[in-house]
């Protein structure tokens, strides 16, 4: 528990701690704090300008936990006959998931693609861009954060994208099929050069040049052919609607890292935005999915496109850490 006496800490993560630990004791109903208490927090959160940061953050991620319900708090806690027991296991509950959600869960989030990128053939890291020559002298970009396995026999060449976004030059040979493949589906290509995006619900295919087949994962999917300047999304279950778009403003993304949209929902712009960024940028999609946006972005600056997003649309952007950032619609007054 923090008194008023506690020493001054100007160490972050200490004073993350400390916050952590304020909001607990103010959010106790079993044992509600003291006027005293009340005020050393009060005074705590004046001793410095990070102090009231911290807590402002704090409560930005978690909500405001000083209501959290009477209810929920017992029904999150194991009934004790002790009172006494009972409230130190809700402080040290309460302080441990504050702890966890500010200090771990990013890492939880990051450790999964970390270990698929540690163990693919091909990789690049958050900004990083990278250009491969495979054995058929097909040439494969992967752009930011993305990883690929490759399987190359006698009758196919297949590349598995596990992650991210590949822009692929393929050498032509008719007797050997050029396919990637992702959880959501196949593409299938002879000579061609297309762009694949694997996002979380579904992938997306773009065609630059020739022709590419799409089919979903379901068992008797469609086949659909795309020509240049077509792409879809392709799901697990189904096929999308084949649309058009600007092969040039594609191009705009791998040949100098600029994200051009037009009229793209602003969580998606964030989405992809996100995996430019060494850090992770925390949303709800839902009041987001409303606002579109049409603009060319900086993928090498994702802090400096978000910043012109919240000049644009009414966002708040809060630095919970150096890679935690929390993102909100900013509601009307």
């Amino acid at each position: 528990m923090v008194t008023s006496s506690s020493p001054e800490v100007t160490d972050s993560e200490s004073i993350v701690t400390q916050a952590a630990e304020w909001v607990v004791l103010m959010s106790d109903e079993e044992n509600p704090p003291s006027t005293a208490q009340k005020q050393a927090f009060l005074d705590w959160r004046n001793q410095d300008p990070q102090h009231d940061e911290a807590v402002d953050k704090l409560q930005t991620l978690l909500g405001d936990i000083q209501q959290f319900p009477r209810s929920a708090s017992k029904a999150a806690l194991s009934v004790s006959t002790s009172k006494a027991y009972h409230q130190h296991s809700w402080q040290t509950l309460a302080k441990t998931f504050v702890l966890l959600m500010v200090i771990f869960i990013p890492m939880f989030v990051w450790l999964p693609d970390k270990v698929t990128l540690m163990m693919a053939d091909k990789q690049t890291s958050v900004g990083d861009w990278q250009s491969y020559t495979l054995v058929d002298n097909s040439v494969i970009m992967l752009s930011s954060d993305s990883a690929i396995n490759v399987d190359f026999n006698h009758s196919q060449r297949t590349i598995h994208l596990l992650k991210g976004e590949i822009r692929v030059k393929v050498s032509k040979n008719p007797q050997r099929p050029f396919v990637v493949k992702t959880e959501h589906g196949s593409l299938t290509a002879l000579g061609t050069e297309f762009s694949v995006d694997k996002r979380s619900d579904y992938t997306l295919l773009k065609v630059i040049e020739s022709t590419v087949a799409a089919t979903c994962q379901r068992r008797g999917c469609d086949v659909k052919p795309l020509q240049p300047g077509q792409q879809i999304r392709v799901y697990a279950e189904h096929l999308g609607k084949v649309s058009d778009f600007s092969i040039a403003d594609a191009s705009l993304m791998w040949n100098k890292r600029q994200l051009m949209v037009d009229g793209m929902p602003l969580n998606e712009v964030l989405t992809i935005l996100n995996r430019f960024h060494k850090g992770y940028f925390y949303f709800d999609a839902q009041p987001l999915e409303n606002y579109h946006v049409s603009a060319v972005l900086p993928l090498d600056n994702p802090q400096a496109a978000l910043s012109l997003l919240a000049d644009s649309f009414p966002l708040k952007v809060t630095h919970i850490t150096p890679w935690w950032t929390a993102i909100t619609v900013v509601p009307k007054t």
